[in-house]
């Protein structure tokens, strides 16, 4: 198996392929070339969608309110068809995927200074669903044009393009991924509430790719029923709003998907070696579904002895200067490893932390951590901690000096590191972070429901799931399974958000919170006030919220975001990436989203 990149430039287009050739002999038909044909087909049938949306964009006219209509038809159009190829091209051009239905606002790598330009069907959204969109109606219409550009510009690319089945079923089953985790959400079209029907189509597109790609299989018959059935009821179920996630998502997606990685690991022999998130195993919410070693790490967790050292060290208040804290005093495990303070006191007592005491449960899948993201990882968080005056007032050398006098330690150290002469510091970090990576249960009644114990949930429960991810947007933000801000399907960029969080919880008069959050780390206008967005797995037993610490319960969160945030609230925040708009929630409706987060508190 060979992969490499190509950038190409057509018509002013940069492009970016992944190309993927199968060093493991012929295939045993010409499915990848038939698959080629179609996407070659559908491809010109977007461009062709994208020119006639160039167009409605270009009538868009303050004197003519059905031009707006008309160009929110020609949008839909554009999205749904966009759907019929976006498995192959998320797959194999993502640098296309980007410039055609990239995220609508500027966005940067994980702790990366360079930030991609909004590009294509996100941003024309935002712009069309304005106040004034005739003031965009210029910008409209370039970013149409970008798009039908853009496609035009995907068949010369596929003239030496190769790939095999195993690559291709792999691009189907990420694309089963989006489908569960963002497009059912509204995640791509919030406001034109299209995610059930581009759902269908892609339900479509997985049915034709799948018939091409397996033939007389024993699976085959199995897979054509669920992808039937499923289109079905999403045709049938079309409104964004009444649409049942948790029914479709176990009745339909998850078994597509349990049958799929079995034929990806059929021909597993023929994977590349490019490091992935997703193990292929079971299915999306099953234990072990995304891979733990794909995150940044020194130290293996699956070696016991590591992480029962780390788990010691966890405890130890020889690490802080002046031996009174330990990692376990402000994450503590009766807790849910948080501290369920507003904000905790410094080393010396004598102030508030700035921020709130981040939990720590699955903190081992991110990428960023602390609000502000400014650690790429564990160890660096946990150096970073241990070095700070306000929080554990300690030094390498102080840490190591004790570590090495202590018997126990020295000992354990030279055990698992033969070749290291003593304590060293970097494994002391290693070792806390191999702990803590074990932090991720998957044990709650809502991980149980998903594995096959359809008695766990309750109705009000089984509400909560459909409200959390489809009209209350929830899960456009914490995704799942881990609902934290990883960005599915690959998991690898965390999300950011500017909220408008208030310095308190008075929502009738809001006073502006002056911490800069992600700002004070990159100096970027559309960063002040954006804070990494964590997990709500276990929120229910871990309050309060915020980074600030100022709400008490989930019901004044969910009375926030309903609101539409800082912006819904009157304040002044220019650059908030949540909605404004309230989002209508009766107290039912409210009721119901907090017994769904309830339902994710793991089991002790």
């Amino acid at each position: 198996m060979k992969t490499w990149l190509t950038l190409i430039v057509i018509s002013g287009v940069i492009i970016i392929a992944v190309v993927v050739t199968s060093t493991a002999g012929k295939e045993p038909d010409n499915a990848s070339e038939k698959v080629l044909a179609w996407f070659k087909n559908e491809s010109n049938a977007f461009a062709a969608t994208a020119i006639d949306l160039k167009a409605a964009m270009s009538r868009i006219s303050i004197k003519d309110s059905g031009s707006i209509k008309e160009a929110k038809k020609a949008l839909k159009r554009s999205r749904l068809q966009y759907k019929h190829i976006a498995f192959f091209l998320e797959y194999f051009f993502p640098g296309q995927a980007l410039i055609c239905n990239g995220p609508p606002v500027a966005e940067a790598e994980n702790n990366q200074e360079e930030f991609r330009e909004p590009l294509g069907l996100q941003v024309l959204e935002s712009l069309l669903y304005t106040d004034s969109p005739t003031l965009y109606r210029e910008n409209m219409v370039q970013q149409a044009d970008m798009l039908a550009r853009t496609a035009a510009s995907f068949a010369p690319l596929l003239n030496d393009f190769k790939t095999n089945n195993n690559e291709l079923l792999k691009s189907l089953n990420l694309e089963l991924i989006r489908i569960i985790t963002l497009y059912i959400t509204g995640y791509d079209a919030p406001q034109l509430k299209t995610g059930i029907e581009e759902a269908h189509e892609s339900f479509s597109t997985i049915e034709i790719i799948l018939g091409t790609c397996i033939k007389d299989h024993e699976q085959k018959d199995s897979l054509q029923y669920f992808l039937a059935s499923g289109k079905q009821y999403l045709n049938l179920h079309a409104d964004f709003d009444s649409f049942n996630r948790l029914f479709f998502i176990t009745r339909y997606a998850l078994p597509i998907e349990r049958q799929l990685n079995k034929l990806i690991n059929e021909t597993a022999y023929r994977q590349n070696n490019v490091a992935t998130v997703y193990t292929y195993s079971g299915d999306l919410f099953a234990p072990g579904a995304l891979n733990k070693k794909a995150f940044p790490h020194t130290e293996d967790e699956s070696d016991t002895m590591v992480a029962n050292l780390g788990k010691q060290l966890f405890f130890e208040t020889a690490l802080s200067g002046n031996s009174s804290r330990s990692c376990g005093s402000c994450h503590s495990q009766g807790a849910f490893f948080t501290d369920r303070l507003p904000r905790n006191k410094t080393m010396d007592g004598s102030a508030d932390l700035p921020r709130n005491t981040p939990g720590l449960l699955y903190s081992g899948y991110q990428y960023a951590q602390f609000w502000d993201g400014r650690a790429g990882s564990l160890e660096d968080q946990i150096s970073d901690v241990l070095k700070s005056k306000s929080e554990m007032s300690s030094s390498v050398d102080t840490i190591l000096k004790r570590l090495n006098n202590n018997p126990v330690y020295s000992a354990a150290f030279k055990k698992i590191w033969s070749k290291s002469p003593g304590v060293n510091f970097q494994h002391t970090a290693g070792a806390l972070a191999a702990y803590i990576r074990t932090l991720a249960p998957f044990n709650s009644p809502f991980d149980h429901y998903m594995q096959g114990d359809r008695s766990v949930l309750s109705v009000a429960q089984q509400r909560g799931f459909n409200l959390f991810m489809g009209k209350a947007q929830c899960g456009s933000c914490h995704f799942a399974p881990l609902f934290n801000g990883l960005l599915p399907p690959d998991y690898k960029t965390t999300e950011f958000e500017v909220l408008g969080t208030p310095a308190d919880d008075d929502l009738e008069n809001p006073h502006p919170d002056s911490d800069q959050g992600r700002y004070a780390f990159l100096p970027f206008a559309m960063l002040k006030g954006a804070f990494k967005t964590p997990s709500v797995r276990n929120a229910a037993t871990t309050a309060p919220y915020m980074h600030n610490g100022r709400f008490s319960t989930l019901e004044k969160v969910i009375n926030f975001y309903d609101k539409g945030g800082g912006t819904g609230l009157g304040l002044s925040v220019p650059q908030q990436t949540l909605s404004g708009n309230p989002l209508h929630l009766d107290k039912q409706e409210k009721a119901d989203i907090v017994a769904f987060i309830e339902s994710l508190t793991d089991q002790k």
